[in-house]
């Protein structure tokens, strides 16, 4: 009786290697695109928030004339379309997270709202202005205004 000899068959150590690389090379694409994502996320809803604050600065303006001095006002007003929802989410200096706003009432006239921009990496912090006050971008934050 014959037997017959298998051959064995399998996977060389180079072929296992080139399969982890492009795994791992797969893998370092997705991190990074889900870092992106997640970092659009956050700076999407610090705009919001800031947006918020904005609007509640100027429902607060058409009822008093004037922009509020600071986040106290907010809540002092008897304007409810001008009450924060949360006023702990407002700051009165540079905001360093998406969770916080900053806000300040310029000398002159009109107010800066500002928020943290997770996407930017050199001008962390944007301001939007209003009544009259030009929006700016700043990578220290802005403490007072004009």
């Amino acid at each position: 009786m014959l037997q017959k000899i298998k051959a064995e068959r399998g996977f060389t150590i180079v072929e296992l290697l080139i399969v982890i690389v492009v795994i791992a090379i797969l893998a370092a694409i997705s991190i990074v695109a889900y870092n992106g994502i997640q970092n659009r996320g956050k700076a999407s809803a610090a705009q919001s928030l800031a947006s918020q604050i904005a609007k509640k600065a100027e429902a607060y303006n058409t009822v008093k004339s004037s922009y509020p001095a600071d986040v106290a006002a907010f809540a002092a007003t008897d304007a409810k379309e001008a009450n924060l929802d949360d006023p702990s989410k407002v700051v009165a200096t540079v905001p360093t997270d998406e969770n916080k706003v900053q806000y300040l009432k310029c000398t002159t006239t009109g107010a800066l709202v500002g928020w943290f921009d997770a996407t930017k990496t050199s001008t962390k912090i944007t301001y939007m202005g209003l009544g009259g006050q030009a929006s700016v971008a700043s990578s220290a934050g802005v403490t007072s205004c004009t």
